[in-house]
């Protein structure tokens, strides 16, 4: 659908915490036994925002899912924040294995996954992170990824605050 172009948007405004409270809800049965803490921070005062808050809950359910699996303990922490006036930043960042900087481009491209021991007994496609991208632009936004091997992982999202007519209707 999303290379054809019939992925639609449908925006609508909400509240940052019912999101953050559903994704809470989804992941606690997955973090309640393991030794990895899923943490997501009260957000500051952020302003009710303007876009399509499932394709926002995919993008965010998919980093949360990645983080887990490849922090097989510490913690993963979930987090928003304004960027700028007209922008949000949302994160997930773990103390999980990390990921090479030669990698991070390339990351987002379909079918590409980490080469580790973990993904040696994890399964998946190659696209949770491509569909990622593309969601974001669809929204106005853009992703990216900070990581350094051994330490960590954050992979983030920024997002307008209000999603644009124009992003909304040209899709």
């Amino acid at each position: 659908k999303i290379e054809a172009g019939r992925i639609t948007i449908s925006p609508g405004w909400f509240d940052l915490m019912d999101l953050f409270a559903a994704l809470r809800g989804m992941f606690r049965p997955l973090t309640d036994a393991g030794s990895t803490t899923l943490i997501f921070e009260d957000p500051p005062v952020l302003p009710m925002l303007y876009t399509d808050d499932k394709k926002l809950a995919q993008i965010l359910r998919n980093f949360i899912s990645n983080a887990l699996k490849f922090t097989p303990q510490g913690h993963v922490r979930v987090f928003a924040q304004l960027e700028g006036e007209t922008h949000v930043r949302f994160g997930v960042q773990d103390t999980g294995i990390g990921i090479p900087a030669e990698l991070h481009d390339a990351l987002f491209e379909d079918f590409v996954q980490v080469d580790s021991p973990l993904q040696k007994r994890l399964t998946g496609t190659g696209l949770g992170l491509s569909i990622c991208k593309r969601f974001a632009e669809l929204l106005g936004g853009t992703v990216g990824i900070n990581s350094v091997v051994g330490q960590g992982s954050e992979f983030f999202v920024v997002l307008p605050v209000t999603l644009a007519a124009e992003d909304a209707l040209g899709q």
